[in-house]
């Protein structure tokens, strides 16, 4: 498990250092509901899988309901797997916030006086 946890400190570090983060996925999907609930296959049900959690995470869209419970029943090393999930939304998605802002202002109608 600790190749596992290494690999993801990369790719945490790989896609927050280099800024491609809202592209980590080329679908934009998360198959986690609102609800937390999660879909896939036309099939719904009250959990996904970690893995889907972290594709989530990747483009900041886990949601918060889903990230709560990311690893409670896990061992300690499913609860820092979850943890690393959690940060890397939080991550993402404050880039996507701040990119959001940058680009709102960068349309943003001139002043005319």
């Amino acid at each position: 498990m600790k190749k596992i946890y290494i690999a993801m400190g990369g790719l945490v570090a790989v896609l927050s250092a280099g800024g491609i983060a809202a592209n980590a996925s080329n679908s934009g999907d998360c198959n986690y509901n609102p609800d937390g609930t999660y879909t896939a296959n036309g099939q719904t049900s009250a959990n996904g899988t970690m893995n889907a959690a972290m594709h989530c995470a990747a483009q900041g869209i886990l949601p918060e309901i889903v990230a709560q419970r990311l690893g409670v029943w896990g061992d300690d090393e499913a609860q820092e797997w979850a943890q690393q999930i959690r940060t890397l939304n939080n991550e993402i998605r404050l880039k996507n916030e701040e990119a959001a802002k940058t680009a709102e202002s960068e349309t943003a109608a001139p002043i005319v006086e």
